[in-house]
């Protein structure tokens, strides 16, 4: 058996060195391999750069907003209970400053009870998340929100719980309350333009109702991504981030998937080119399959050698582009630095992360279609009649 492959990939070796006559296959058989090496080194990029943006939205968006939230005297589901939870009054409000107003998504906390505090700490620019005391109606902003406002740290705003009324002798009104502003947080991202966090007993008095029966709970989950799996099991009426942010995600999870249908079409045409320039080695040695046919060798060997001869252009082009597409990602940002195409893209550049998983997937897969694509010149290969190859030899 050893023997036997061997002699196939010796004979597939004298074959590649071709004749003047086969320049033209090897030509394209050169390009395929060049467009496969270019095909998984730029999937391997994009596949990266998609994962570096979705890791970041996850970071900037999924540590905010609740990743399961269950309403209030609703028990938590058994396989649920082991998750980290903590107290949660949402609402939705409307902030009132000199400036304007402005829309937003009231998070009532309780800062000793946050299981991420240390992480919401670090993205307070101003103040502390412990100033959100009960009874002292400090409010915590999103750093575009306290920007549209015009207001900072020391100031007040005015809250208004649009969906809570109040009987006053002008009529039913909102129930509203002046807020300090103790501190102004950053993400980076919409939440900073969409989220305040108050002390969860002070949001209770603004919605007018006590604190059991406002207080919902909120779990947090250690992969936000793969929320199906835990969202089975909420109560009626439960939610999970996609509430707030599903469309967005989706969106990024198709734009992902697109980018890569597109490049691995360019991988698929680069491997058809290996089809290609088999068919044409196939016809050049004809005469030579057939001597070899005459000599006793089996179909099976045949097939063998020109899948060798193919499949060796598709390896080298999927392990030189997997290499390439690792180091070129490697070093994406300070190549974009140096083609000064980085201005828009902020301190922090491109954000990558590199699955391994996935850079052996693309390779896999540039191999397998290069496999494919030598099936049927060597199947023709095998069907060549010697006598009918050397009648006018």
């Amino acid at each position: 058996m050893q023997r036997t492959w061997q002699l196939a990939f010796k004979i597939a070796w004298r074959f590649s060195k071709g004749s003047r006559k086969q320049r033209f296959a090897s030509f394209v058989s050169g390009f395929s391999t060049i467009g496969i090496t270019l095909g998984v080194a730029a999937l391997i990029t994009v596949i990266s750069v998609m994962n570096g943006f979705q890791n970041q939205l996850e970071q900037r968006i999924l540590n905010v907003v609740p990743h399961l939230q269950i309403p209030a005297h609703s028990k938590v589901p058994a396989p649920l209970s082991q998750l980290p939870q903590a107290p949660l009054v949402s609402a939705k409000v409307v902030l009132q400053s000199t400036s304007g107003l402005h829309a937003a998504q009231m998070q009532g906390i309780n800062p000793k009870l946050e299981p991420d505090r240390v992480l919401l700490e670090r993205h307070t620019l101003q103040g502390h998340l412990a100033s959100l005391k009960s009874g002292k109606f400090n409010v915590i902003l999103g750093s575009e929100i306290a920007q549209q406002l015009g207001v900072s740290v020391g100031e007040n705003v005015r809250i208004i719980a649009t969906d809570t009324l109040i009987y006053t002798p002008f009529g039913e009104m909102p129930s509203q309350r002046t807020f300090h502003v103790a501190g102004v947080f950053q993400f980076a991202s919409e939440v900073d333009n969409q989220f305040i966090w108050v002390n969860d007993a002070d949001a209770a008095r603004l919605l007018r109702k006590p604190l059991s029966q406002v207080s919902q709970t909120r779990l947090f989950v250690p992969d936000p991504l793969n929320i199906e799996k835990y969202s089975q099991y909420l109560p009626a009426h439960g939610l999970d981030w996609r509430h707030y942010y599903g469309q967005l995600f989706s969106a990024v999870k198709m734009e992902k998937t697109m980018m890569s249908f597109l490049f691995c079409l360019v991988i698929a045409v680069a491997a058809f080119n290996i089809l290609s320039a088999l068919v044409m080695m196939v016809g050049d040695k004809q005469s030579d399959v057939a001597i070899l046919q005459t000599l006793g060798m089996p179909k099976r060997l045949l097939l063998r050698i020109f899948m060798i001869q193919g499949a060796w252009s598709g390896c080298l082009g999927a392990f030189v582009g997997a290499g390439a597409g690792v180091v070129l990602t490697h070093h994406l940002n300070p190549l974009l630095e140096l083609l000064g195409l980085n201005m828009a893209l902020g301190v922090g550049g491109v954000p990558i992360v590199i699955e391994p998983l996935q850079v052996i997937e693309i390779t896999c897969l540039a191999i397998i279609l290069s496999v494919l694509a030598t099936l049927y010149p060597a199947w023709q290969a095998s069907r060549i009649q010697p006598a009918e190859a050397l009648r006018y030899e």
